[in-house]
């Protein structure tokens, strides 16, 4: 068309928008055009950060690769703990696919084998099993069975009937099928370590239980109790950043278990237990004891550090009652040092008095008689001595003090 542009000469392209774009298309469903087709799949655990060494054509960089096969194509996935490889095609692969899959490296987590058929009688020639698992799902006429059971190369077994619309029709389901066998191991990775340090947690709970219920009231006691809880509080916090990221793992998974299963849409078959039923009821309980792991040790934390804040609490209103009998008596001994410095004040005044009217005493045997008799004059001066010695002390007294100010 005529009036047709590209829409990076309008606007500067988001840098992350390219990723972005391609992450949502990242992973399609492979349309399976036979109706009767088999898709193999091997999950190998392998965390993002150890390096991978994938056998040639396999390129260990890719996140995604799609390679064929003379008997079909074998899709590779790199996930964040775990690659995945997918076989799809018309029939079981061949001996050259499975010695490739098998120089892949890494300890398996989990398989599937999917066979498609439209033959409803093949579903229950496929397993030994007596007990079968599955209902209709999806579209109209679509039946999935499985007895959940590990068997050759590692794979569960998944059989699945019905006429489908089209390949991409069959590939969806396929996907969900593959997703489910995938995150329903991988959300349980958790439990192994839950349990691991469920005694430690136990012994944790125990000491700080001990600890809150034991605090004193003096301050050696209190200092002590601080030693205590601190040192709990740093074990329990090496715990929870020991599991954080397993347990935050397997509640993620486990969301994705439940949105695949809801996605299957399914419908019970007779009295034959859905996906949904022996999923959920193998899932939740251990998805509950790592809930239930988590929720304590954040208790644990969390009364931890309550305890932490009361004891420190207390420590500081000992300290301000420490401070404040330390002040009463700095102001009892000023007022004694105020005392004792008027006594001699005081007595000062009186020695300074003593001594000038000795001198004037003297000073009047020295002079002429002029009829007034020297005792009648050295009494009387003695007042006005006095004041003057007084008035001066006092003065000089206020001067230092402005002097040291």
């Amino acid at each position: 068309m005529a009036d047709e542009y590209e829409l990076s000469a309008l606007h500067t392209q988001h840098p992350d928008r390219a990723a972005i774009d391609a992450e949502a298309h990242a992973r399609p469903p492979v349309s399976i055009e036979s109706e009767c087709a088999e898709a193999w799949h091997w999950v190998m655990h392998a965390p993002q950060d150890q390096p991978v060494t994938l056998p040639p054509p396999l390129d260990p960089t890719a996140r995604h690769q799609v390679i064929e096969c003379d008997d079909g194509i074998l899709r590779f996935e790199r996930h964040t703990e775990f690659i995945s490889l997918t076989f799809f095609g018309s029939a079981t692969p061949q001996p050259e696919t499975l010695e490739l899959v098998g120089r892949c490296p890494g300890v398996q987590l989990a398989g599937a084998r999917i066979v498609l058929t439209n033959k409803p009688a093949a579903l229950t020639d496929m397993f030994e099993s007596t007990r079968l698992f599955g209902g209709e799902v999806m579209f109209d006429g679509i039946i999935v069975a499985t007895d959940f059971q590990v068997g050759d190369f590692g794979l569960v077994v998944y059989a699945v009937s019905g006429t489908f619309q089209d390949g991409f029709s069959r590939g969806r389901l396929v996907k969900r099928l593959l997703d489910l066998e995938t995150y329903r191991m991988a959300c349980l990775l958790g439990l192994p370590s839950v349990r691991r340090l469920t005694p430690q947690l136990q012994e944790l709970e125990a000491r700080a239980q001990a600890s809150t219920t034991s605090l004193g009231t003096t301050v050696d006691a209190l200092d002590n109790a601080i030693d205590a809880l601190a040192a709990i509080l740093k074990d329990v916090s090496a715990i929870r950043s020991e599991v954080h990221y397993r347990i935050a793992a397997s509640n993620a998974y486990y969301d994705l278990v439940s949105d695949r299963l809801e996605s299957l849409d399914e419908t019970q078959i007779g009295q034959r237990q859905t996906l949904r039923g022996f999923v959920k009821h193998r899932l939740d309980p251990g998805m509950k004891t790592i809930r239930a792991f988590e929720r304590r040790a954040d208790k644990v934390a969390s009364s931890v550090s309550e305890a932490l804040a009361l004891v420190r609490t207390q420590l500081d209103h000992a300290a301000q009652r420490q401070s404040q009998e330390l002040l009463a008596s700095m102001e009892q001994r000023a007022r004694q040092q105020v005392h004792l410095a008027q006594a001699v004040e005081g007595l000062s005044v009186a020695a300074i008095t003593y001594y000038a009217v000795g001198l004037l005493f003297y000073l009047l045997k020295g002079l002429p008689d002029t009829g007034i008799s020297d005792n009648a004059l050295v009494a009387l001066s003695i007042a006005p001595i006095g004041f003057i010695v007084a008035y001066l002390t006092r003065r000089a007294k206020r001067r230092v003090a402005r002097m040291i100010k």
